[in-house]
């Protein structure tokens, strides 16, 4: 599985970051050897409302680090940063460790997690009950295992990608009442302990 790096940021300039996004900023990113890149602005999420989430993959640890290191090291890319005024508020480095459909759409969500961890062949059992429902709503969804989070309570997230928000929220309120999802959040101690709906910048 692969590694991401999430940054949660202050945006002055959204508009100018969303287009850097959609057209420079990946050839960057990939000599970094970012293999996949998002960036989202959180609408609905209480004080979190306004902040943007910003994901950088890479195949490894090591590789995660260096290419944190190597962003600082790009006039272009700290350029982007001071344009566009992005004020760093925290990094987290996730491992992904299960996931179904894609990473598409013009919506998301977040959900923070806490409870115990799972092995990966438990995990891929559960994401498949999950994606049977979740799948009505949503094009995509991703399961990220905290491996550098500070103090902080959660140690998951599980992000969703879609194109209506109200037919994602449909089939979670399925699957969470589903008995078995039920069951698998007893046998696991899962909590949600919040979510945020979030846009697609890029």
């Amino acid at each position: 599985m692969t590694y991401l790096y999430s940054v949660l940021a202050r945006i002055g300039d959204k508009d100018q970051f969303s287009e850097a996004s959609r057209t420079w900023v990946g050839d960057h990113l990939t000599k970094l050897g970012v293999v996949s890149y998002s960036a989202s602005e959180i609408v609905m999420g209480g004080e979190l409302a306004g902040m943007c989430v910003i994901g950088f993959e890479y195949e490894s640890i090591n590789a995660a680090m260096d290419g944190q290191a190597g962003f600082y090291k790009d006039g272009d890319l700290v350029g982007l940063m001071q344009a566009t005024q992005v004020q760093v508020g925290r990094r987290i480095l996730f491992r992904v460790q299960s996931e179904r459909g894609e990473r598409s759409g013009k919506y998301g969500t977040i959900l923070y997690m806490a409870g115990r961890p799972v092995d990966d062949a438990t995990m891929e059992s559960n994401m498949d009950h999950n994606w049977s429902h979740m799948q009505s709503g949503a094009n995509g969804l991703t399961w990220l295992m905290s491996v550098a989070a500070g103090p902080s309570p959660f140690n998951a997230t599980a992000i969703t990608w879609t194109d209506s928000v109200d037919s994602l929220m449909t089939a979670s309120a399925t699957m969470f009442a589903d008995p078995e999802t039920q069951r698998i959040m007893a046998d696991t101690g899962a909590q949600v302990l919040g979510r945020v709906i979030v846009r697609d910048m890029h």
